[in-house]
């Protein structure tokens, strides 16, 4: 049975950890080559200061760069990455959930990478910005496989806890994933 890489405790690289992850769950790597990765992706916001500041103190929503290890992944390769949804698309949880599920209905060597905002409150801050990959869906739950170790880390997420739209954060619903960050990855056939 496959295992996450996790995410160092201090670190702020989950956005590459979910990458990684999907490309795990895509194409099996494995190690060495998710360091290789890494290493590859550190190198290259090292050239590039303020890109390597955003990332290091979370003034970024990690999209350019999540996009962008794909991108050089793709290059590499076979790896299909899809956008579901625009910047300006508005899917409500109803939609996303089904969308999401038939991408992962639809064969095999699929992951979907997504970042959410987590509160422990709606009156509370963010208690969490975090990007992810979910590896598969039961009828009210989306799995995820993630980076984490944390004992209080989101592990699954339920149908009816979430939320597409910031706005209607609630105490029921206190997890927002972002439609925006969506990526269908998978493993051309």
């Amino acid at each position: 049975m496959l295992k996450p890489f996790y995410q160092g405790k201090l670190d702020t690289f989950c956005a590459i950890y979910a990458v990684l992850n999907a490309l795990r769950l895509t194409h099996g790597i494995r190690a060495s080559r998710a360091r290789d990765i890494l290493n590859e992706t550190i190198m290259a916001l090292a050239a590039t200061p303020d890109a390597l500041h955003a990332v290091l103190t979370q003034e970024t929503d990690y999209l350019q760069l999540v996009d962008g290890i794909l991108r050089a992944q793709a290059r590499k390769f076979p790896l299909e990455v899809l956008r579901p949804w625009d910047e300006d698309a508005r899917p409500d949880e109803n939609e996303l959930w089904t969308t999401c599920r038939r991408w992962l209905d639809s064969g095999d060597k699929r992951a979907i990478l997504f970042r959410f905002i987590r509160h422990v409150s709606p009156e509370s801050p963010a208690v969490n910005r975090h990007w992810t990959v979910a590896d598969r869906m039961t009828d009210s739950v989306l799995h995820l496989f993630d980076c984490s170790h944390e004992a209080e880390a989101v592990l699954n997420v339920h149908r009816v806890e979430f939320v597409t739209d910031y706005s209607r954060i609630s105490s029921g619903r206190l997890l927002f994933i972002e439609p925006r960050t969506v990526r269908f990855v998978r493993l051309p056939y």
